[in-house]
This record gives C-alpha cells, structure tokens and sequence, in this order.
C-alpha cells in the first residue's frame, strides 16, 4: 500500500500547503470587499436578496472573509484535512466491523486515494480547492455530508440518550446548512438519504432501526427546508433570470430532457477521460486482494441479517452504482436548470457526486478483490503466491503511476500560483503607495490565474471584477498598469480601448 499512499499523500499536502500562495481572484475580490463594507449581516441581507439566495454560502464567505485574507489561505488546508479524516473515518468504522484485515491501513489507503483524485484529478483543481467562490458551496456540502454519516454511525452504536438527541438535532441543523449551501449536494444528500430511510423502513421492527429511522427522516426535514430557504429567495430568482439569456426547453419535455441526457453523458465522458480517476478502483482492489486471506465477519446489523437471496445479493451489488447514476444525473439537472442550457459544464460543482462516485468505485475494487483473492485459495500453492504476487505488484505499479500522472501538473499549478503570489503582492504594495500619494484614478496589473477573470479581462460592459477591486482599494477607478500594457494578454484589452496608454 505504501507506494501509491505516498503519492496521494504528497498530493494531499501539495495542495494544504500551497494554501499560503492563495490571493484574491474574480468573486474573491466582490466578497471581500462587500464583507469589509456591508458588514456581516448586510453582506448576508445583500447575497441573500440580490444575489444568489445560498444563506448558509454568504454566511461560510463572511467566516472566511472575516479576517481579511487569512482565512481564504487556510481553507484549503482545513479542507484537505477534513475530506480525508471523514472518508477515513466512516471507512474504518465500517472495515473494523466486518473484522477487515488492517483496518487502519485499508481506510488509510482508500481515504488518501479518494481525497488526492477529488482535489487534483480533474481539469479545475483551482477552483475545487483553492478558490473560496466554488469551495464553499460546492466542495465544502460534500465534506459536511461525510461527517454527518460519521455522526449517525458513532450516536447509532451509543446506548447514552443525550449523544443521540444530539446527533438528531445536529441532523436538522446539518441539513439544513448543506441545502442552503447549494442545490447540486441536496439532490445527491437527497437520493442518498432516501434511500438509506427506505432500507431502514424494511427493518422498522427491529428495535435498532428505529434511531436510523428517526436520524434520516429528520435529516431529510432539514434537507428540503434548507432548499426551500434557497429555491423561494429573492436572490435565486434574480440569478435564475440572468442566466437565462434565451427561451430554455422545459426539463421534462423531449426536447429539454434530451439536452440534458447529453450534457449528463458529456460529463461523464470528461471524467472517465481522465486516466487518474482509475486509481480509486485499483486501490481498492489492492485493499481486497490484501484481506482475502480472512473472512469477513457475519453482520448482525438489521439492514444485513438474514439470508442472502440471489435477488438480494444482486440488489445490493447494483444499487451503489444505481445511485450513482441517479445523484449524477439529478446534479446536472439541476445545474442546467438553475445556469442554462450550458450549467451542466460548471464542472466545480460535480465535486457533489464525485466524491461519492469515487468512494463508490473504490468499494467495487476492493469487493472484486476480496472475490478474487478467495477464490484463489482454491489454486494449489505453487500457482497461488506467484499469482497473488503478480496481482498485488501489478495493483501497487499501476495505482501509483495513475496517481503520478497528475503529480507534474498540480506541481505547476502551485508554482503558478507561488509566482501570481509575488506578482500580487507587488502589485497590491504599488495600488497602496499610489493610494498614499493620493491618487484617485490608480494604475493597476491584473494577474489571473487557472483562467480566473481579473480585471480588463472582460473587454464587454460591465467589468464587474474591475468595479469590485475598485471599491476594494476604495479609489475611483483602476486603469492598467504601462507593464501591463507591453504585453501579450493586454492585446484584446487594448484593441477595444485604443485610446488608453
């Protein structure tokens, strides 16, 4: 296991690390500003109606925002830690009851994995990761999601009655947050815990099942009122409205479910196109080829006793997929129905049923394994410890060279983001000393990054980042800088204001 852990692991620290280099980009200079100056709760009151409507997003930007630039530098270290540790922990919890051999290891191994391929994987690593804009509503549902399982595990193996009132009134609040955050975790927080109540309700008699029961059901309260809080706002119906540039199809006549079959289909063949996302399987079937050696321990919980049927067996090997399929296909829905005809391309959002995607992916490759692994106690010696080596060599060399893959372009991705780092500060110690000599109109050097919009990007009215790193330096207006202007990306600024030197 060590080989690819150790990879995932240089990754995962790449990226917590790399926290120190994070400036102000695009909506970080709007949110900024607005917090300094509305405060934080005409910041929210602003979002909420005439913005967005995500509540709980304005209030996670005024948390991050609240000390200026410190906390957008630390939220990617705080996220990169509380990924891993939940995904760990709701794995260990889980491999430890079935007697997993290593538990530790195992869910040490799937938790790096998962958490390396869902922050650097993809073609947005900035936004997934580094940019408070998308982390907050998009990365930030999904790690609350794994932390209120690992609640609902610990309270349901807890015979004190104030841990469990705890973890339920946590449910309702937990709920509620995540919905408000944004609509592409509710729908899959959504699939995910109805069909988690429905398992529970096939076992209501036993008396086990009756916290589970209540836990989910109250979840789910807090889900579909934080979405109403969100779909009824003012701020929604404003976005909604700017988004729609066009006549859009209805989702549920043909023409506007086939355009979202397509964008649902196109996502998914940007994702599999992506060579490292593999990793997750081969990792889990490395975990599975390593504990074939000892049988599980028969479960005793009500949702897994008795006997296991073919219809069964088959259920249950079907439905992880199932839901997959489902929670994506609601994601890009919504997405399409919230932005547009073109919402489903917002790749930062799938983050929302990624992780899952991905957890989902790796469980396969270990049950394939652990398959696989007993069924080849039935070889003879001599052909099982060559072939078990083989497979086990052959597991450890292809996840870690999957996993490398993207090591050289999140390298170059940090150091880009060392070098904007100094670029900015630069820039930012000039804008004040011009300030000081008490200039209004104030020469200013954008420096973009990941394809981030800075301003005298946008060469059409309005250029909203420029309006808001105006109003956040307090100045009049900012104009490029001479540097700026002598090179190659001030070309189409400068063909539609050829009057500007």
């Amino acid at each position: 296991m060590l080989p690819p852990a150790a990879v995932a692991v240089h990754l995962l620290a790449l990226g917590a690390f790399a926290g120190r280099t994070v400036r102000l980009a695009a909506e970080d200079w709007c949110a900024a500003t607005r917090v300094r100056d509305y405060g934080s709760l005409g910041f929210i009151d602003y979002y909420y109606f005439k913005v967005n409507g995500r509540l709980a997003y304005h209030v996670g930007q005024v948390l991050v925002f609240a000390d200026g630039l410190r906390g957008i530098r630390l939220l990617p270290f705080v996220l990169v830690v509380t990924l891993t540790v939940g995904i760990f922990t709701v794995l260990y919890l889980a491999l430890r009851h079935l007697q997993w051999r290593w538990p530790a290891a195992a869910a040490g191994l799937l938790a790096v994995v998962v958490s390396a391929l869902t922050f650097f994987a993809g073609n947005v690593v900035y936004q997934v990761l580094f940019w408070s804009a998308a982390t907050v509503t998009h990365t930030v549902p999904v790690i609350l999601g794994v932390w209120n399982v690992v609640i609902l595990v610990v309270a349901a193996r807890s015979p004190r009655r104030w841990v469990r009132v705890t973890a339920v009134v946590l449910a309702l609040l937990m709920g509620f947050v995540i919905a408000s955050l944004g609509e592409a975790f509710f729908v899959v927080g959504a699939v995910y815990a109805v069909t988690a109540l429905l398992s529970a309700l096939l076992a209501w008699r036993d008396r086990r099942a009756r916290f589970p029961i209540t836990w989910l059901a109250v979840w789910l309260m807090g889900l579909f009122a934080g979405f109403v809080v969100l779909y009824f706002s003012p701020g929604q119906r404003l976005r909604t409205q700017i988004s729609y540039r066009h006549e859009q199809q209805s989702l549920v006549s043909l023409h506007g479910l086939s355009e979202t079959v397509h964008g649902w289909l196109s996502s998914w063949a940007i994702i599999l196109s992506q060579p490292a996302y593999y990793a997750a399987i081969v990792a889990g079937l490395l975990v599975g080829l390593l504990a074939s050696s000892a049988p599980l321990r028969r479960t005793s919980l009500p949702f897994a006793g008795g006997s296991w049927t073919r219809p069964r067996t088959l259920l249950v090997v079907v439905l992880p997929a199932v839901l997959v399929v489902i929670a994506s296909f609601g994601v890009i829905a919504g997405l399409r129905q919230g932005y547009g005809p073109e919402g489903w391309r917002f790749q930062r959002a799938w983050t929302s049923f990624l992780i899952p995607a991905l957890v989902t992916a790796a469980l396969y490759g270990a049950a394939a394994g652990y398959w696989l692994g007993r069924r080849s106690g039935r070889w003879q010696q001599n052909a099982r410890v060559p072939a078990m080596a083989a497979l086990l060599g052959a597991s450890a060399l292809f996840g870690t060279v999957l996993l490398g893959s993207i090591v050289p372009r999140s390298t170059a991705l940090v150091l880009d983001m060392s070098v904007r780092a100094k670029a900015w500060d630069q820039n930012n110690a000039a804008v004040e000393a011009q300030i000081r000599e008490g200039r209004r109109i104030v020469r200013f050097t954008p420096t973009p990054i990941s394809g981030s919009t800075e301003p005298f990007r946008l060469t059409t009215s309005p250029d909203w980042a420029r309006n808001c790193a105006t109003a956040y330096y307090g100045v009049d207006t900012l104009i490029p800088s001479e540097e700026w202007l002598s090179t190659p990306a001030s070309a189409e600024w400068r063909q539609k204001n050829p009057t500007v030197r």
